[in-house]
């Protein structure tokens, strides 16, 4: 095995840059071929993965948060390379819909330790995603966040920008193409799960699975604040579709979402201005993890 790390070094509230002395220090004195590279902008980790695929390496590893990894993983999907995960961001979505260790020391022992296992890959008009896509509420507030001016990563000002956004967000009408049928909603959030969760423990498909072939949908209705306060426990603890007053729920392996053109959709937290169509379809086992069974 031969191991090329991509490391953002603004992850973890910027002590992404420390990583890699860890990492050097866990390799010492073993016989292992390794690598680091950090990166210096946006997309340099989709260059980087690149350029190790084409030297030969078996293993990718993304150091980081989820924008990180989806760089990472997107010139591996279908090819002959595994995907690692050392978490050090402030969701860690697909980490977590793995079961990897937020631990780093954990995390780097489970790269010699765990087996490769094949994980299914969203693709929305042609981009993939490996946890998320949706339009509504979610895709608003990853609009604002990624577009502040030097603001705070974390997972507190996200939600300090997520409840502002919930107070002046207006539900638009959306129809769901799914299994033969179409189906109309004004909805808060439209969500499609390739995983379990987007990250920070939010599990709002708790029945869906990873590589199973199928990606759940997920269409949250906007109600009141009391009514959506007593529900975000259960988006927590497992328990968030028995409040179907608020929740639909379907699952395919194709799904079709007609929103107003120009609003914004997202991948995993990245948001896109799209065109008012987003196609989604699953590329099965067409990714390579080294993740606890």
């Amino acid at each position: 095995m031969s191991y090329f790390f991509i490391i953002n070094p603004t992850a973890g509230k910027g002590h992404g840059a420390s990583l890699s002395e860890r990492v050097t220090a866990f390799f010492r004195g073993r016989d292992i071929h390794f690598e680091i590279a950090l990166t210096r902008h946006k997309g340099h980790g989709r260059e980087l993965a690149r350029r190790a695929v084409i030297a030969g390496f078996s293993d990718i590893v993304a150091v980081g948060g989820d924008g990180t990894i989806r760089e990472a993983a997107e010139p591996i999907i279908g090819k002959a390379v595994t995907l690692c995960i050392l978490p050090s961001g402030s969701g860690n979505g697909l980490a977590r819909n793995l079961g990897i260790p937020l631990k780093q020391d954990e995390a780097l022992k489970g790269l010699l330790d765990w087996a490769p296992r094949k994980i299914d890959v969203g693709l929305a008009n042609g981009r993939p995603f490996f946890c998320a896509a949706g339009v509504g509420l979610d895709a608003e507030v990853a609009r604002v966040f990624n577009t502040r001016l030097g603001g705070r990563r974390g997972i507190f000002p996200y939600v300090y920008h997520a409840a502002l956004t919930f107070f002046r967000y207006s539900p638009a009408a959306i129809a769901v193409k799914m299994n033969g049928s179409r189906r109309t909603f004004s909805p808060m959030v439209t969500a499609v799960l390739n995983g379990q969760q987007y990250g920070g423990g939010a599990r709002i498909a708790p029945n869906a699975h990873i590589d199973d072939g199928l990606l759940n949908l997920v269409v949250v209705k906007k109600s009141g604040v009391l009514r959506t306060l007593l529900a975000v426990p259960d988006l927590f603890n497992g328990k968030f579709l028995r409040h179907t007053d608020l929740v639909t729920t379907d699952a395919s392996g194709i799904i079709e979402i007609s929103y107003p053109p120009g609003a914004s959709y997202h991948l995993d937290g990245e948001d896109f201005t799209g065109d008012g169509t987003l196609k989604i379809s699953v590329l099965h086992h067409a990714l390579s993890v080294r993740a606890p069974k």
